[in-house]
């Protein structure tokens, strides 16, 4: 299973910055394809909401590189489904061990990048001396089959690493996710506070920094 989820994050990524398919490589998009491969329609379409709502305002424009949300959408439903997670509270769990592929992910992209350089300065080079016609065609087929490898075995070491800690977290302490009583409405209202910052208004972020902090109070308090 994990071979095959690899394959289909390789093939996704590209859709990031190389090929250009508007917006197939969002976390909605993902989790329906997945849902409709691997089954379990109803965790995919929660975990790929959560991720959607989560970085609602990055998108891959220009010079800035968001938060690989493919790599973690890619890797929470991969995790979910190699553990047969359905309850929300362990479907939390790989929720949350599928966050560090964004941010590797955006690292990486950020070397494919550097490396996209060194391809420009090829193609100006054929450009003042051309040497054949095929010469940018190659240099394009090089640098998707390029980026598809390496995206292949990025997913493979980063969900293979993952898979062994949660496997160890879920041994060790499924009991105290249990005991949390988390529900899908708990994860979604988390996730759409990425929407709400997006605002970027500062009473509004005002206004959840005091809630957040009366809503623990209250938590401590044992009102909720």
């Amino acid at each position: 299973m994990v071979r095959r989820s690899k394959f289909f994050f390789a093939l996704f990524a590209l859709c990031r910055f190389s090929v250009s398919l508007g917006l197939i490589e969002r976390p909605l998009v993902i989790g329906l394809c997945w849902g409709l491969v691997f089954g379990d329609m109803t965790s995919c379409l929660y975990i790929s909401i959560f991720y959607e709502l989560l970085w609602l305002d990055f998108i891959p424009v220009g010079t800035f590189i968001p938060p690989h949300m493919t790599a973690a959408a890619f890797t929470g439903l991969a995790l979910a489904t190699y553990f047969g997670l359905d309850s929300p509270p362990l479907v939390f769990a790989a929720l949350v061990f599928g966050l560090p592929m964004a941010w590797l992910g955006a690292r990486l992209d950020r070397n494919l990048r550097d490396r996209l350089n060194r391809s420009y300065s090829s193609v100006l080079h054929w450009v003042r001396r051309p040497a054949g016609d095929d010469v940018p065609a190659k240099l394009i087929l090089r640098t998707l089959m390029g980026k598809l490898l390496v995206s292949w075995l990025f997913f493979l070491l980063g969900a293979g690493v993952l898979a062994v800690l949660l496997r160890f977290f879920l041994n060790q302490y499924s009991w105290f996710l249990f005991d949390l009583n988390l529900g899908w409405n708990q994860f979604l209202i988390a996730a759409s506070l990425g929407g709400l910052l997006s605002l970027r208004l500062r009473s509004l972020y005002l206004s959840i920094g005091v809630g957040a902090v009366a809503l623990g109070f209250f938590r401590l308090a044992g009102i909720f």
